[in-house]
């Protein structure tokens, strides 16, 4: 779990000025890379939509991230909430790329339950940028929450990054827009006065290297000690 490796470097290096976070990787219950992508094309999807970036349909489908909120609240926080001493007025959401959509879909969709909201290089291409239009995604109302966004610089870029895509890929990504869509998002946040929202661009990185590079700033951003809680 590079993201709990990372939170613990971070919080032992913060000298105390970091709030006490416990991170929960979540992953279906297979090795085998097939199963893997398709699952979590299905689990991390809130429309059952074609994308012109998946080569192949899913074996599962897509549309199934409603189901992960509940999840998440209703059974793996609840549990997590009776091992450690943690906030359940707290809790937060976060991931990376389709994890980064649905966790960008519960924040305007579902977003009861959580406080903090973290993802890095979300996918707001998926379905005809679906969360990018108030129409089809109003923003649902809730309480004050704390976003962190980030994407890679040369996200846009395959040609210019590390590690070289091979020509089709190249040409399957070309169409792209990640920078300018999570501005659009941004944009839409600071719409409603109780989202603080804070977007990075980072420098030099792309779509297979900001995850690392993302992490430990967002649990900077987040959970500082000076920060007010929930």
């Amino acid at each position: 779990m590079v993201a709990a490796q990372i939170a613990r470097t971070t919080r032992w290096f913060s000298l105390g000025q970091l709030r006490p976070v416990a991170v929960v990787g979540i992953s279906p219950d297979t090795d085998d890379p097939g199963r893997l992508v398709a699952q979590r094309a299905r689990d991390l999807t809130p429309t059952d939509a074609a994308s012109p970036y998946l080569r192949t349909k899913p074996a599962y489908g897509t549309g199934g991230a409603g189901a992960m909120p509940d999840l998440i609240r209703k059974v793996i926080a609840p549990h997590v909430e009776s091992v450690h001493p943690l906030d359940p007025a707290d809790r937060g959401l976060g991931g990376f790329s389709l994890g980064g959509l649905m966790t960008c879909w519960t924040l305007l969709r579902r977003p009861e339950g959580f406080r903090r909201f973290l993802a890095v290089s979300p996918s707001l291409w998926w379905d005809d940028h679906l969360l990018l239009d108030d129409l089809r995604a109003p923003v649902t109302d809730r309480g004050a929450c704390d976003v962190y966004l980030a994407v890679g610089e040369r996200e846009d870029s395959p040609d210019r990054g590390w590690p070289i895509m091979p020509a089709e890929m190249r040409e399957d990504f070309s169409g792209l827009d990640m920078v300018a869509d999570l501005s659009t998002f941004t944009a839409r946040l600071r719409t409603h006065p109780d989202v603080d929202v804070h977007t990075e661009v980072l420098p030099d990185e792309q779509h297979a290297t900001i995850w690392p590079a993302a992490i430990s700033r967002a649990l900077i951003r987040l959970y500082r000690a000076d920060r007010p809680a929930a």
